[in-house]
Formats: structure tokens, sequence, C-alpha cells
């Protein structure tokens, strides 16, 4: 049996010999070899030179290619978790606006503007750590487009766990704890600034450290994708800073910093994901030096570093066909460090002495609401109206220097794609303040209109 085996081992290696012979030859050599021009072990020679001379050719090209590709490899290997991306507010305005030197208090404009440019550069550093770096453009009063930095920061993040998920901490220029939040539910920042931003009372923007979470897991994808995939904790999320004071457009003049922090509760968030209660606190000094006041008289070299203070309080319900909100706001002072009473201000018997060089008791509210037309939402419908009086304490009126401003904002929009769209908006704004009009003497501040077709263009 054993014998059988070993010759059968013997006829099957004779039979497939030739055949592997066959596949390892060039065809010119087999045919050679047919021919009777080469022996099978001359072919076989020659076929080894060959492949090793091709296997050392290919060998130096690679080495050769691998040369010429290597900075183009260290680059891509650069961008590897790159994202750019930019925002252009582009716009037309028709309009009145207050000037003092007309006859009737007004003076017209028409022009195009390129409101704001912003360059978005992010980059994943590792799987826990993204840096962001984003310049801005925009124009100043006299004309000249400026560049200066928004946001410059690195993000660590991690995943969090059921009760605080989504962590992450922002180091360096990094967002402030309010303005972002609002802006997710007005998508028409194209138009102008939010309510507390545009009365300069917050920055969006400063340098200094921001710990931001969720409260809870994310709420389900279905709402995400239909709503809004901002801010989905499904208790709702929270940010705390502290910042310089002075904003992203200001350097740092005291040695104050600033503590504000944002808590966003989602209360029914099986019934009403949407139904959110925000509030907003913020304390500290404003950005001023602490100088003390140099003229003569009563007030004189009493130190000018007036506080900051800010609560506000915020409900929103989003929908994903409407979006509805309501804030309310008491301030003193601002972050920058305006808005404080001056000796001017002070009358004796009416105004506490105490009061000057403190900041401007202020209030305001607002109210948004936006409605989406047609199958694929393209259309919007909103209104917004903001009301705002710089002094609750009525010390700039006994100076006729109080202006109580009422803001009505109509706006139609159409989503293009994504977030890039086409925004028409009429804008009226009213005024308590009065002025010595040159035909008409004392009178109020005329009501002032816009008129404005808005490009935005986001990437």
């Amino acid at each position: 049996m054993r014998k059988l085996f070993v010759l059968l081992s013997l006829m099957v290696i004779c039979l497939v010999t030739p055949a592997v012979l066959a596949q390892e030859l060039d065809p010119l050599l087999q045919l050679l070899i047919e021919k009777k021009v080469l022996t099978s072990e001359e072919a076989k020679q020659v076929q080894n030179e060959y492949d090793k001379k091709k296997e050392s050719e290919k060998k130096e090209t690679k080495k050769t290619v691998d040369e010429a590709t290597k900075p183009f490899k260290s680059f891509s290997k650069a961008l590897e978790g790159v994202k750019i991306g930019g925002t252009y507010y582009l716009a037309y305005q028709n309009g009145t606006l207050f000037d003092a030197h007309q006859e009737d208090g007004l003076k017209s404009h028409n022009k195009f503007v390129l409101k704001r440019a912003y360059f978005d550069f992010k980059k994943d550093v590792t799987p826990y750590l993204t840096t962001r770096f984003t310049p801005d453009l925009n124009q100043d009063s006299s004309g000249n487009y400026n560049l200066r930095l928004k946001y410059f920061y690195a993000d660590f993040k991690w995943k969090g766990n059921n009760a605080f998920s989504k962590p992450h901490l922002e180091v360096g220029l990094v967002h402030t704890p309010y303005l972002d939040f609002e802006e997710t539910m007005n998508g028409f920042r194209v138009q102008d600034p939010m309510a507390v931003d545009r009365f300069g009372i917050i920055s969006s923007a400063d340098s200094g450290i921001m710990f931001g979470a969720n409260f809870g897991p994310p709420l389900p994808k279905t709402y995400q994708n239909e709503v809004t995939k901002a801010y989905p904790g499904k208790w709702g999320s929270f940010a705390i800073g502290i910042y310089n004071g002075g904003g992203y457009s200001s350097k740092e003049k005291n040695t104050n910093k600033v503590l504000m922090g944002r808590f966003t509760f989602r209360p029914l968030p099986a019934y009403l994901p949407g139904f959110q209660f925000t509030y907003l606190g913020g304390t500290g000094k404003g950005n001023n030096e602490p100088t003390n006041y140099s003229e003569e008289g009563i007030f004189y070299n009493e130190r000018i570093y007036p506080d900051f203070d800010i609560n506000l309080f915020m409900l929103s319900y989003e929908h994903q066909w409407f979006t509805l909100y309501g804030l309310y706001y008491e301030a003193t002072g601002t972050m920058s460090g305006k808005n404080y009473y001056v000796p001017s201000d002070y009358v004796a018997g009416k105004v506490d002495y105490s009061d000057i060089f403190k900041g401007y008791d202020q209030k305001g509210y607002s109210f948004y609401g936006n409605v989406k037309l047609g199958a694929a939402k393209k259309w919007n419908l909103w209104v917004r109206y903001d009301y705002y009086d710089p002094d609750t304490k009525g010390i700039l009126d006994l100076q006729d220097k109080e202006d109580i401003q009422k803001r009505t904002i109509y706006g139609i929009a159409y989503k293009l794609y994504k977030d890039n769209l086409i925004l028409l908006d009429y804008e009226r704004l009213s005024h308590t303040k009065k002025y010595s009009n040159i035909l008409y003497g004392t009178t109020t501040i005329p009501d002032e209109e816009r008129l404005q077709l808005n490009l935005q263009i986001k990437f």
C-alpha cells in the first residue's frame, strides 16, 4: 500500500511539473524550448535573471516616486481632519437714519454693503482635541475693511455619559455662553445682531475659558433631523465661562475677570422636546482702566470703574414648522465698560451721589417668531420686536438724554441650499430721546426706516 502511494505521488509530480514550468516561463522562452533552441534549464536561468532585473527596476521606480511625492504626502497628511468653511453677509440697503443737521432730522442712504465675512478653519488634532481659527472681516465707520480675529481656540472634547453628554472645554478666544445659543434659533443673523449684542451689553466672543455640555443623553435623531441639531441634550444644556471682559475686539484693560453662565432646561422632553427655559447670568467689572476722574468738582478723584451685571430669562419653543421665543433681561453697565453715569448726570436731590460712575441700569425684551412654508421648508416668514430702556432709574431723562428704543423687523427669506439664503426685511426704529431741530426746536428723534435685501453665503 505504501509503495502504491509513493508511485502515485511520483506520477502526479511528473504531470504537474511541466505545467508549473510553463506558467513560470515567458511565452517566448517556452517557444524556444519547444523549438529546441534552449534547454529548460537555460530558459529558466534567463527567466530568473529577467525577473530579478524587473524587480530591481520596480523597487527603483517606487523609490523615485516616493521621493518625488513625499512633500505631497506630508501635505495630504496635514490636511487630514481639516474642515474649511466661510460665512458672508452681503446686503443692499435703502432707508433713513437720524441726522440732527437735516431739516427733518433724517438722512437718506442707498448702498451696497459687505456686512461681515468669516473664514472658518478647523482641524481635528486628535479624537479629543480640535482647534479653530476664524478671522472676521468688517467695515468701520470710515469705510475701511479691517480683518480681526473672532475665534481662535483649542476645544477639548469628551464623550461624556448619560448625565452630561458631549462635554467640551474651549481655551483661547472662545464663545461666550449665550449669543451662539440664540442664533441657532434665530437663523437670520445676516439681518443684524441679536438684541443684547446690538446694544453692546455682551459680546459673542472673548478671551478666556468656556466649559459646556448637554444635560442628559442626546434627543432622538428624528428630532435632530427634523427640528435642530443644536444643543440636543434631552434635559437641556449649559455653558460657563471666565473672560477678560473686553470682547474679541478689545484688549484687557484691568485685572478683573467676567464670569458668565447659561443654563437651559428642557422640562418635558418626551412630550414637548422643543420647549426650553433659559437663564443667563453674568457679573464682573466693565473693561475700563481703573482710573480716577481728573476734572475739578465734587467728583474729583472718584474712581471710574463701573460694575457689569446681567440677568436674562428666555422661554423658547422649536418645532419643525415654526420657532417662537421671548426673552427679558436686566443689566447694569456692559462688558466693554461703556454706558455709565457721568458727573453731568448728577442732579442734587434727584440723583444719588453714589450712582455717578456706575453702569446704567438697563432692561429690555425681545420677541421672535418664524414660520416655515412649503414641503421643502425653503420659505420663511418671520417677525421680531426689540424693546430697550437704557436707564430704568430715569437719571438720563432728567437731562433729556434717555432714549427708549422700539424696533420692529419683518422678514421673508428663501433658502437656496442649506444655510445659503436670500432675505428681504423691513425695519422700523422709534426713539424717545429729544434733540434740537433747526426748524422745530426741541423735538423727538424721528422714526428711522430701512428696507434691506440680504444674501447669506455659507459653506
